[in-house]
Formats: C-alpha cells, sequence, structure tokens
C-alpha cells in the first residue's frame, strides 16, 4: 500500500503543473516633462511588486485615440518598436494629417524616439507620440476594435537565443489583437527584419493565420522610401533585408 501511494506521489511529481500567468493593473499617463511620450507601466503599491486585478482578468482601460491625440482625424497607424524613432519621424513629417503611435518597452529608447521628434517639430505638430511599455498589452487592453489603419514593424530585436524566443512578439495571439484593432478594407501589416530565421518564422506565422494573406514577400521597398537607421546599417554592411507586406482580411 506504501509503495502504491509513492507510486501516485512520484507520478504527480512528473505530471506538468498548470503555470497560472496572473494579470495586473497597468496604467496609462502622460509624461509630465515629455508631452508626446506616454507610460504604459505596473500599478504598484509602493513595493513595486504589481498589483493583481481582483477576478485575475486583463485591467481594461478606457481609452480612445483622443486620449492621445485630442486633434486625430481618424487615421491611426502604429509601429510596433521604433527604436530612435527614425521611420515615425520622417512618416509622420510627411504625412501630417496621419497620427501615428511608435512603441519602445525600455525608456531610454522611448525618450530617445521623443528627443529625435521634438527637435524635429513633430511634437509640436501633434501627430505623433511614443508608448513606453508592452503594447500587446496595451493593444489589448485599450485599443477598441476597428480603430487602426495600419500597423509597422521594422527590424525588432530577434532574440536570437532560443531560450529567449518566447519573448519575440509575432506570435498568433499578437495576430489576434492586430486583427481587432485593425479597421475593415485595406488592412496592412508592414514587416521588415534582417534576420533571417526570425523572418522565416514570421511568415510561417503570418501564412498559418486563418485571415492574413502576404501580399509582398521578402522583396517589398521601404514603406515611402523611408529607411530605419538599423537599415541604413544593415545596408551598408551587405546584410541581407526581408520586407513583407501582409494583408488582414476581413
Amino acid at each position: 500500500m506504501a509503495e502504491e501511494i509513492n507510486n501516485e506521489i512520484l507520478e504527480e511529481e512528473k505530471a506538468p503543473k498548470e503555470v497560472v500567468i496572473p494579470e495586473f493593473y497597468r496604467d496609462l499617463s502622460q509624461d509630465p516633462q515629455m508631452k508626446a511620450l506616454w507610460h504604459y507601466v505596473f500599478r504598484t503599491n509602493g513595493d513595486r511588486k504589481p498589483i493583481k486585478t481582483p477576478d485575475g482578468k486583463p485591467h481594461k482601460l478606457d481609452f480612445t485615440w483622443k486620449d492621445m491625440f485630442p486633434n486625430e482625424n481618424g487615421h491611426i497607424e502604429v509601429e510596433i518598436g521604433s527604436g530612435k524613432g527614425n521611420f515615425m519621424t520622417d512618416y509622420a513629417e510627411k504625412h501630417p494629417d496621419y497620427f501615428i503611435m511608435g512603441s519602445e518597452w525600455d525608456f531610454t529608447w522611448a525618450a530617445f524616439a521623443h528627443e529625435r521628434m521634438e527637435k524635429r517639430g513633430i511634437v509640436a505638430q501633434g501627430n505623433a507620440a511614443m508608448l513606453r511599455g508592452d503594447v500587446f498589452y496595451f493593444l489589448r487592453d485599450a485599443v477598441k476594435d476597428n480603430t487602426v489603419d495600419a500597423f509597422h514593424m521594422y527590424f525588432p530585436d530577434p532574440w536570437p537565443k532560443e531560450r529567449h524566443h518566447k519573448n519575440r512578439l509575432l506570435r498568433p495571439d499578437f495576430l489576434d489583437e492586430v486583427a481587432r484593432c485593425l479597421k475593415p478594407g485595406k488592412r496592412i501589416f508592414y514587416w521588415g527584419t534582417d534576420h533571417k530565421e526570425y523572418n522565416e518564422i514570421a511568415l510561417e506565422t503570418f501564412d498559418a493565420y486563418p485571415t492574413c494573406k502576404v501580399l509582398v514577400r521578402n522583396t517589398a521597398e521601404p514603406t515611402e522610401g523611408i529607411t530605419t537607421g538599423f537599415e541604413r546599417k544593415y545596408r551598408k554592411e551587405g546584410r541581407p533585408i526581408y520586407r513583407s507586406i501582409i494583408e488582414f482580411e476581413k
């Protein structure tokens, strides 16, 4: 009998345990010093430990794009991972009638992009802003359905080590949010990278997603001729560049 109990205990220990990832409160706030920089970060009790939601479900924000862009005209685009802000600054300057939100999880990069925008007069122009925080959760918890005209994602960190692949953003649950947020009609996602393996995985993810159609595979030109800082560096080094245009059908 004791042997049977011990065997049952061993079997339980071998069985995979369910991992429960709690949801946390995150607050969206405008930076007091940099007017076009917004923070989307954990709410804490002062001990730096995020506060868990009472029901364990995502904390939904009552957010509209007017909160970030008071003068927005209904045309919203989102750049995932803006780096130093090269693309979004040039793009916002070229399209004063578009409103574009860039994003970076790291404050230093987000602040650098804001500084670039400020020097170029884009902050005063009022049609671009930077989000500092996890853009996946921002889309999921704050952005309403059918409110984004296009997404851009250029030269993201490829997280090359296998143990870090989980940090890659291009995965089905992220595409769920992209598909939900895009407006009906021409629903475009612009993608670019120099990393061959990540590019292959990304295109496989797009191909497998039910409403995705790759319109241009690997040979797209830089969006409206605008290259990022990384792209200019990589092209100078002779690295291959993979750019694609993906449509989300609806």
